[in-house]
């Protein structure tokens, strides 16, 4: 990863986390993300859902089908009917729950749960009109069981929860009045005056669900946002560690690796070359008369020169082993592994050609343009030998090609 595009990233990484913990800290927030957020978090809890939740609420509308037996025994001569609608109703939603997440509609798992939860509520209101006999009254307990199904089964989302409990009750206390009507017998005469308190229970019992759905899917919302937090600061140090390490291993002005990445990387290659018996060939390159041209030039267009002749040297490593470093001032060191001497001194020959091709305009050079002097050892690596020896013999026939001259490649094997 470039040095440039790190810091883009490690940019984005910090706005995320001051955006998280802006958000965090802003203890009026309502149950709602940014956008992109809100798509994450949602997906993770329909996920969660569908892993945990749905096996719940299979189970609870096979329990609302096991309550069939209070259409017999209520129901009279309707009983039969009640419970094949009860039973359809339930075999309709646990298809649709076991087919949804498998579409691509799945992201809509939680409210037709929430709408299937309703329509439990609603049935067995519809239901309480077809009873017979002296309890019908007493059908219409078996809507706080519901009530607490939903309060279980969708604690994760607030508004569902919420939709589906007033949805089911709106209905109930809209049906009072026609409902009055049909307590004709003795028992439900008794149990109809308890229908104040039964509402004013139920009641009690959504608000109090709200709150703990409110309070739930809240942490839950906490929660996520902790764990991305968590997740961007671990990003983040991951960006910093590698800027570091770009840091301490590569040269800043050229962005090539700088004298103690080439060490390390040389180490390493002279034991992989040592264990194949294969040829290390190494190129020490020097602008020339750089002194001169920094002090006609200045300095700027002298680092200027120096990125000039770097992308030009750097462009000829494209090998995983092969390493272009900068050495010293004006004074850079190639490493070719599997390279004998021959190829090494054609390539260094290319490579003086092609940065007197530049034609940076170099006055007080010889050919009035910059160039380079080059110094070229190689040899098949042997165990008597250190790699200080090929550094040493390169640099030796660099200081030849200078003497001789300059702008020229000095070849020779290490001994």
């Amino acid at each position: 990863m470039s040095s440039d595009h790190s810091r883009v990233s490690l940019e984005q990484v910090e706005q995320q986390i001051h955006d998280i913990s802006t958000v965090l800290a802003d203890k009026s927030r309502r149950l709602r993300f940014p956008k992109h957020w809100e798509k994450e978090y949602l997906e993770a809890r329909d996920q969660r859902f569908i892993d945990v939740d749905l096996k719940v609420i299979v189970g609870g509308f096979l329990v609302y089908v096991l309550f069939g037996w209070a259409d017999f025994m209520l129901g009279g001569s309707s009983g039969a009917s009640i419970f094949a609608a009860r039973a359809m109703i339930t075999a309709v939603l646990l298809l649709g729950l076991f087919a949804l997440p498998k579409t691509p509609w799945h992201a809509l798992i939680v409210p037709v749960t929430a709408v299937g939860i309703a329509l439990v509520g609603l049935s067995i209101i519809v239901f309480s009109f077809f009873l017979e006999g002296s309890s019908r009254y007493a059908y219409h307990l078996g809507l706080i069981p519901v009530q607490v199904f939903a309060m279980v089964s969708l604690r994760l989302s607030y508004r569902a929860m919420l939709v589906s409990s007033v949805m089911v009750f709106g209905v109930y206390v809209a049906t009072i009045p026609f409902a009055g009507s049909f307590f004709d017998s003795e028992v439900d005469q008794i149990l109809s005056v308890m229908m104040p308190l039964f509402v004013l229970f139920w009641l009690l019992l959504i608000v109090m669900g709200a709150f703990l759905a409110y309070a739930i899917e809240n942490a839950g919302r906490s929660d996520f946002l902790k764990n991305r937090l968590l997740a961007l600061e671990a990003q983040r140090l991951h960006y910093l560690t590698e800027r570091l390490h770009h840091l301490s291993t590569t040269d800043p002005l050229t962005g090539l690796a700088n004298r103690r990445h080439f060490e390390s990387c040389f180490d390493e290659e002279w034991r992989r070359a040592l264990r194949q018996q294969h040829s290390l060939a190494l190129l020490m390159v020097d602008v020339d008369h750089f002194k001169q041209y920094n002090d006609r030039y200045g300095h700027q267009q002298g680092d200027d020169c120096l990125i000039a002749v770097t992308e030009c040297l750097a462009s000829y490593c494209r090998r995983a082993g092969d390493v272009c470093a900068r050495f010293g001032g004006e004074e850079f060191i190639m490493l070719f592994p599997d390279m004998d001497l021959t190829d090494a001194s054609i390539l260094a020959d290319e490579i003086r050609q092609r940065i007197q091709e530049l034609g940076i305009v170099h006055e007080d050079n010889e050919v009035s343009v910059v160039t380079v002097s080059i110094g070229v050892a190689a040899g098949v690596v042997q165990s008597h030998q250190h790699p200080e020896e090929l550094v040493r013999c390169a640099d030796r026939l660099l200081y030849d090609a200078k003497e001789s001259g300059r702008n020229q490649v000095k070849t020779g094997l290490m001994h």
